[in-house]
């Protein structure tokens, strides 16, 4: 298993719950990098089956010599010893004198769509990270990029190219280069070094190299400046809103080219988009007040709300957990962007009834206990009552309390014990005992995620 355990249980919650089940392959784009290859081992502790559901692309591009070959046969060794399939391509780009950067993209997403035709699968992870965020966020500044190359990479974007779609996650994009490297150091993961980084030829490499060294000598907290900009940015890019006056006058089909082109604005493609006759009968409906919400392609919902229409990526599902979460005493967890669990070791109160639904206190003989939080299964039974030895069955006290989300209910748990049915009801076997001095006390925050 991986160090740190609870960075990697962040990282996992970039990963769909559906790839996480192994309910769909992946595409992981790998370049033999600290990055890609620390991505790659993420992947296969947290996916279920790893080996019959993770696909590796490699591309050499022909664009160091020797060194291209040496990424190339690095690749087809790890591929080998994880037992994982690899698709590996070759493009020579040595001989182009400019537009390297854009062709290999162009051949990298082309790749893409054929092996998700052939693997059946349109999902691609590559291995984005945060210092791939500000140096991208300075390149667009340098560049004149309006408002949505300001918001930089996203963590999950959809590409559509000659009538096909992929989507990309970037699981790694929110940490930095450094950690991930220290990463592979602490679990002697090997990987490949890129020596044309120190290179300034390329744009990319001189922002790295240069610019940012003599940026963070004005302020030191630089990157977390740009990223601060890139936050504000992606809320002004979340929506496109049109009034109602915007449409006055027009004809339906211009108001629809209208919409047509803003939702070419919010996926950020020159790609030509094709509307079939439902697409154009979705906007006529919401156009003449006749629906209040659309699903457009590329995950873009178009709704009508008080004289305005809005154009907006769909938000993901909120992520279920898969596997038990260790959590430690004192400490907090954050489970998901809405829910984090704090502990803390406090001394026994003289009064120990608390009338709050998302406060405990547990017996200070846990203190030392292995304790963690998982999903509820099929079969799972507490202890409600003091005097009686029965054991009550989760799903019973769920419905007791009328909760509908029966199949999410997160429980706390030692070893040997559930203790709680997180914001539910508590287990007496975690109550505090008459001769206990120290007690843990455990709190949800809700809607805790910083921003």
């Amino acid at each position: 298993m991986l160090t740190k355990y609870n960075l990697v249980h962040e990282i996992s919650k970039n990963i769909p719950t559906n790839v996480k089940m192994g309910e769909k392959k992946i595409i992981v784009g790998c370049s033999g990098g600290p990055d890609s290859t620390f991505l790659l081992r993420v992947l296969l502790e947290t996916i279920k089956n790893p080996t019959e559901n993770i696909f590796i692309c490699h591309i050499n591009f022909k664009l160091r010599g020797k060194d291209s070959d040496s990424d190339e046969k690095f690749i087809r060794e790890t591929a080998e010893a994880l037992n994982l399939k690899l698709y590996s391509f070759e493009q020579d780009l040595s001989a182009c004198n400019s537009g390297i950067q854009e062709k290999a993209r162009d051949y990298r997403i082309d790749r893409f769509i054929e092996l998700s035709i052939k693997e059946n699968t349109n999902y691609i992870f590559l291995g984005h990270n945060l210092d791939d965020q500000v140096e991208t966020i300075l390149l667009n500044i340098v560049r004149g990029s309006n408002l949505k190359g300001l918001s930089g990479i996203k963590k999950k974007n959809t590409i559509q190219k000659k009538g096909k779609k992929i989507i990309i996650y970037r699981p790694l994009i929110n940490i930095r280069k450094k950690e991930i490297k220290n990463l592979c150091s602490e679990n002697n993961i090997n990987f490949r070094i890129d020596k044309s980084n120190n290179s300034n030829y390329y744009s990319r490499n001189l922002i790295r190299n240069k610019v940012l060294p003599e940026l963070e000598k004005i302020n030191p907290n630089v990157t977390e400046s740009i990223l601060s900009l890139s936050n504000i940015a992606n809320k002004d890019t979340e929506k496109i809103k049109l009034s109602n006056n915007e449409f006055e006058g027009m004809k339906i089909d211009a108001a629809k080219a209208v919409i047509f082109e803003r939702f070419k604005n919010i996926v950020n493609s020159n790609e030509n988009y094709f509307f079939g006759k439902k697409h154009h009968t979705m906007i006529e409906n919401i156009l003449q007040g006749k629906s209040k919400s659309e699903n457009l392609p590329s995950d873009i919902i178009l709704t009508q709300k008080d004289g305005q229409f809005i154009l907006k990526e769909k938000q993901d599902k909120k992520e279920t957990i898969n596997n038990p979460i260790p959590i430690e005493v004192p400490g907090a967890i954050q489970i998901n962007e809405e829910l984090k669990i704090e502990s803390k070791i406090i001394n026994k109160p003289e009064n120990l009834n608390i009338y709050d639904e998302n406060i405990i206190l547990v017996g200070e003989k846990f203190i030392n206990k292995k304790l963690f939080i998982r999903i509820k299964k099929d079969g799972d039974r507490i202890k409600q009552f003091k005097n009686s030895e029965i054991l009550t069955r989760v799903k019973k006290v769920l419905s007791n309390y009328k909760k509908n989300n029966n199949k999410e209910a997160l429980l706390l748990c030692s070893e040997e014990n559930i203790l709680w049915v997180i914001g539910v009801r508590q287990s007496v076997d975690s109550y505090v005992q008459k001769n206990d001095k120290k007690v843990i006390e455990f709190s949800i925050l809700k809607n805790s995620v910083q921003s």
